[in-house]
């Protein structure tokens, strides 16, 4: 059955599908794991198989096509990982399981249109105990920005992650009920910087 799923998968990488072609109305073909439907995403995720993780490059992929050749962007994704974008997806699918996974990226990509990064933005290497990642400069400008919103923050707003950061993003996650770990995770970033409701 795995070697089924992964033989279809790799056709679809490779086959055209005729009700999407590219036409005089400009509409465009859809290639690879878009194709999918919700039902078959949410099976290949609870398993976590070969198929899954293809499918998470093939998300990697379309967002970098979508950064390629969107005016005025970057990045769509300011700080989302794909494994953020996974389980937004998966949320989704579980009530919507027809649904092709192009048509879902995509609808995501689009409501995180507005906060995307429009310039190039030096990524900061953020370390706080044992935990690291990188953060473009510009989103940890935009966790201060937020952070001072809300009270939390009195320092500058210059993209530099500091001490005094990381004391309001703990006071921040202590307000939120989360664990006071000052590091800013996706959770926590989620919740300070989207509008829309936390994924599951």
């Amino acid at each position: 059955m795995k070697s089924k799923l992964l033989f279809i998968f790799l056709c679809l990488s490779v086959v055209t599908c005729k009700l999407y072609a590219v036409d005089s109305e400009n509409r465009y073909s859809i290639r690879g794991a878009g194709l999918l439907t919700c039902e078959n995403y949410i099976i290949e995720r609870e398993k976590k198989s070969d198929a899954y993780f293809m499918i998470g490059g093939w998300i990697d992929g379309f967002i970098t096509g979508v950064n390629q050749y969107m005016a005025n962007t970057y990045d769509v994704t300011s700080f989302e990982s794909t494994e953020l974008l996974a389980l937004i997806i998966q949320r989704h699918c579980k009530k919507n399981p027809e649904d092709r996974l192009y048509s879902v990226i995509h609808t995501i990509l689009s409501k995180l249109h507005e906060d995307r990064i429009k310039q190039g933005s030096a990524l900061v290497t953020v370390k706080v105990g044992d935990k690291q990642t990188q953060l473009y400069r510009e989103v940890i400008r935009r966790i201060q920005q937020a952070l001072t919103k809300r009270e939390l923050y009195m320092g500058q707003e210059d993209g530099q992650f500091s001490p005094d950061l990381e004391k309001a993003i703990k006071l921040f996650q202590r307000r939120k009920k989360m664990k006071p770990t000052g590091f800013p995770d996706q959770s926590t970033l989620w919740k300070l910087l989207r509008r829309e409701p936390e994924p599951d």
